[in-house]
């Protein structure tokens, strides 16, 4: 009896560790970055594109590897931006800027104009914000991870995210590492912010 309730706090355990490594709430980096609202904030931004690229809740390990295998493969031959595919429903994405807290937005996001060419008419464009918290993990998270150091560097050159870094990531897919969910945090803003870009058509 004792050696089965050894084995179940064992499998317990375990199990407990397999979701906190999935888990932005217990990371170190996250939780000295963020406030506990923003935090929260930040898995409803995860879970959403999780969701959204086929991921299910509790899914093991080896179920997130192939889940974002499949999704890169996607995108593995794409020649210039507006190739890629992005399975985000836009409206569903505006509903989920709902469900989180202003500051975290805009901690992450800020909205400018742009023209748009063949109509000149001034248009929404949401953009990474510079000044905010998210930009500020970026690079925190570059000190730990070569590959984040080169999208943080790329990024503050850029100003925003560029084209070569839209090919990096789709092409290079490998070098991030996905057991690392600040690192899927990373992704996942990254392909929400150019689902934004794609889709929105506001004007200012």
């Amino acid at each position: 009896m004792k050696h089965l309730t050894l084995i179940l706090t064992m499998f317990f355990v375990l199990s407990c560790t397999t979701q906190k490594s999935r888990d932005l709430s217990n990371d170190n980096l996250i939780t000295m970055t963020f406030s506990a609202t923003e935090i929260n904030d930040l898995v409803i931004i995860q879970d959403f594109f999780d969701n959204c690229i086929g991921l299910a809740e509790n899914e093991k390990q080896d179920n997130i590897d192939k889940v974002y295998f499949d999704f890169f493969q996607q995108n593995s031959d794409i020649t210039k931006a507006t190739d890629l595919k992005i399975p985000i429903d836009f409206e569903k994405q505006k509903g989920l800027y709902n469900q989180i807290d202003k500051k975290t937005f805009e901690d992450i996001w800020s909205i400018d104009r742009f023209i748009k060419r063949d109509s000149n008419d001034t248009l929404k464009n949401v953009g990474l914000n510079r000044h905010g918290k998210y930009f500020e993990f970026l690079k925190l998270l570059g000190g730990q991870d070569s590959t984040i150091n080169k999208y943080y560097n790329t990024l503050e050159v850029a100003g925003d995210i560029s084209p070569s870094m839209v090919a990096d990531l789709a092409i290079n897919h490998e070098k991030y590492d996905i057991k690392d969910p600040k690192v899927r945090l990373v992704i996942a803003i990254h392909y929400l912010t150019l689902n934004d870009k794609f889709e929105r058509k506001e004007k200012y």
